[in-house]
């Protein structure tokens, strides 16, 4: 049992490699640090597993793994969702949510559709082998379906991954319309990488639509799996050259996690110069992320909920702010709906609103804890403030 090294088998080998180490590594990564990533370590894995039921058919080794007939559509299955989730974790912050499974619907209606074929002896698959290992295209086009017409599984999933590549596209267009400001360099560099991969994502579909009209089903079976393994190695690639890409465009959670974690227990009196530029720099981002968000707004917003949408441990955002902010979470977002209320005064909207409306609208709780809040940063109270723009 040898694999014969042509370019192609190549390709294949070499993307496997690259895609199963680096799966692996975004995995562990993702699970420990940053959970909106396993979306991403998953596409790298399931990808992985796919392609290399590709060399074993493009090899003619398959029938030395009969185990593994008609497995490649499952892995190809559990691929086609994963970036589409993986752009909306990261663009929308939100790890993957239990509903989340329904897009795995097309899974369990092949897994159903050729559970005979899946749960044959190994002696009658490898004669189904033989039989279809010489012809690619006849070995991908899942003939044996109960329920389908021939070919209909191919399509089938070429068509998912061609509408969640649009849906892909329209979650990026609609995520940077959002922003209503300059991008971050962080956010540029990861919209550079998931262009390039989505780009390459075009060609696992597009190759397919051709063959109905003039490409051959040879040559596109060869280009749709190429461009699979490109696609694998060269977006794992990126990713070791930008480390960085692996935080999507959370630029807080990057900087927090250059910081040590014994940030509270360090003596003042033994400064450290790079831990405290650090802090320095994470208390910027810290006030630019309240900004952009406006999570002033949001009632009874704590740093705990701040922790969880940032993915900080909120110690390091307590002992940040403390130290480099020389304030408060509390006092932080009190300050900046104070500042909102000056500039909703100041447009002449506090007309519009009780005082009880004016505090509830800034995001206080009550009139209270606004009076209070308000008096602290300006030195009056809100009724003074709003009497001395009338003299």
């Amino acid at each position: 049992m040898f694999l014969k090294l042509d370019l192609a088998n190549i390709i294949y080998f070499t993307s496997v490699i690259v895609g199963t180490i680096t799966g692996i590594i975004i995995f562990i990564y993702s699970s420990t640090r940053n959970k909106l990533n396993i979306p991403l370590a998953l596409s790298f894995l399931s990808l992985s597993a796919a392609i290399f039921l590709v060399l074993l058919i493009n090899s003619g080794l398959m029938v030395h793994f009969p185990k593994l007939y008609r497995t490649g559509n499952i892995f190809g299955w559990i691929f086609v969702p994963m970036p589409f989730l993986y752009v909306q974790c990261v663009t929308q912050n939100r790890s993957l949510k239990w509903y989340d499974a329904l897009h795995f619907i097309p899974l369990l209606i092949y897994s159903i559709d050729f559970a005979p074929v899946l749960f044959l002896e190994n002696e009658e698959k490898i004669k189904l082998i033989l039989d279809d290992i010489k012809d690619p295209n006849q070995f991908t086009g899942f003939n044996q379906s109960r329920f389908f017409p021939k070919g209909f599984h191919q399509f089938f999933r070429t068509a998912f991954i061609n509408v969640y590549w649009i849906v892909q596209i329209v979650i990026l267009v609609r995520w940077q319309k959002s922003l209503k400001r300059d991008q971050t360099k962080f956010e540029k560099d990861w919209k550079v990488w998931i262009a390039s991969f989505m780009l390459l994502q075009f060609f696992l579909f597009f190759p397919y639509y051709l063959t109905f009209f003039w490409l051959d089903s040879s040559l596109a079976f060869t280009l749709v799996h190429s461009s699979a393994a490109i696609l694998l190695f060269f977006s794992a690639v990126l990713l070791y050259f930008y480390p960085k890409l692996l935080y999507g465009i959370n630029e807080v959670k990057y900087v927090s996690d250059q910081i040590p974690r014994s940030i509270e227990s360090q003596k003042a009196d033994k400064p450290d110069h790079y831990q405290e530029a650090k802090m320095r720099e994470l208390g910027s981002l810290i006030i630019k992320w309240i900004d952009e968000k406006q999570v002033y707004l949001n009632h009874g917003y704590s740093i705990q909920d701040f922790a969880r949408d940032t993915q900080v441990p909120y110690y390091q955002i307590s002992a940040c702010i403390t130290r480099s902010l020389d304030s408060t979470f509390s006092d932080l977002l009190n300050k900046k709906r104070v500042e909102y209320c000056l500039e909703l005064i100041q447009k002449g909207e506090y007309s519009n609103y009780t005082l009880e409306g004016l505090s509830h609208k800034c995001g206080f709780n009550n009139r209270n804890s606004f009076s209070s809040a308000f008096k602290k940063f300006t030195g009056i109270t809100p009724s003074e403030y709003t009497r001395s723009l009338k003299i």
